[in-house]
């Protein structure tokens, strides 16, 4: 009987450390939604217990049925989901353009304009609240989702300039170059060429600004104020009680809320995968 090497054996000592370090990091990241989830359908008699008791005998639905009762739940998603889409789709159309330009042509006002997007990071969001207030309510734009969306857009546009750039500093030259000596512009070769070989790097953008303007909250409060222009976060906010707090609601709520950032970084993943896929096999 031959002995396997001590290298096979430490390497697969080595693989079966990092296996059990990758699910060990995923169960602590998928925790907190588990717990959120069993807490939705965990009745009030078990939900505060300590140590805590988990009894799927009694898991209940009340508190999404509570959650959906009244249909405001509804809007909220809706209007969640047009800031979101608006906000994403408008930052990667403006983004693209720029981050083109910042990483195909270089001159002085280019590495201005770049210094520029890095230093708006540096500021943080809360201090463009105000600034931001005074512009929408100048524009007659205050309690409704377009002042939210310009408020979003504001807060990821540098950073969608940034990520887009970086990602279309990888698609090579020669491409461009052949499509111009075929007779494309600049316009069709970013179109034709540059987004379908960077759309990993497009796909990334779109998630990180998707999210964003989906979980914003402290602009969208203080810009709306009608109930019906609420987002899903002043929607989750509105059922914290001063004496009391339905917390089946609050985590239905939440639940309900937390599924379609989920899916759509789902969708984009498969992107991910699509395009690296057909950039290998060409």
């Amino acid at each position: 009987m031959t002995r396997r090497p001590d290298g096979v054996r430490i390497a697969r000592l080595g693989s079966g450390l990092l296996t059990g370090a990758t699910w060990l990091l995923a169960l602590a990241v998928i925790f907190p939604f588990l717990w959120m989830l069993i807490q939705a359908v965990q009745p009030d008699s078990l939900r505060f217990n300590y140590p805590p008791i988990i009894d799927p005998s009694q898991f209940t639905t009340a508190g999404f049925e509570k959650a959906g009762r009244d249909g405001e739940i509804l809007i909220w998603l809706r209007n969640s989901g047009v800031v979101a889409l608006t906000s994403t789709a408008i930052s990667l159309l403006l983004g693209a353009g720029a981050a083109y330009a910042i990483a195909r042509f270089r001159s002085r006002a280019v590495t201005a304009s770049t210094m520029l997007i890095l230093s708006s990071q540096m500021v943080p969001p809360v201090v463009l609240m105000v600034p931001l207030f005074t512009i929408v309510n100048a524009l007659g734009l205050f309690d409704t989702l377009v002042a939210v969306v310009l408020g979003n857009v504001a807060f990821t546009l540098p950073v969608v300039t940034w990520m887009l750039s970086a990602s279309f500093r990888t698609v090579p030259a020669e491409l461009e170059e052949a499509a111009m000596v075929d007779g494309c512009g600049w316009l069709g070769v970013l179109r034709r060429i540059t987004l379908p070989v960077a759309l990993p790097g497009v796909a990334a953008a779109a998630a990180f600004s998707f999210n964003w303007a989906w979980q914003e909250f402290l602009f969208a409060r203080i810009v709306v104020s009608r109930s019906e222009n609420w987002v899903g976060g002043i929607g989750l906010a509105s059922f914290f009680g001063m004496f009391d707090t339905p917390w089946d609601v609050v985590m239905a709520a939440t639940v309900i809320f937390t599924v379609p950032p989920v899916v759509f970084f789902l969708i984009a993943q498969r992107r991910f995968v699509d395009s690296v896929g057909g950039a290998v096999k060409g």
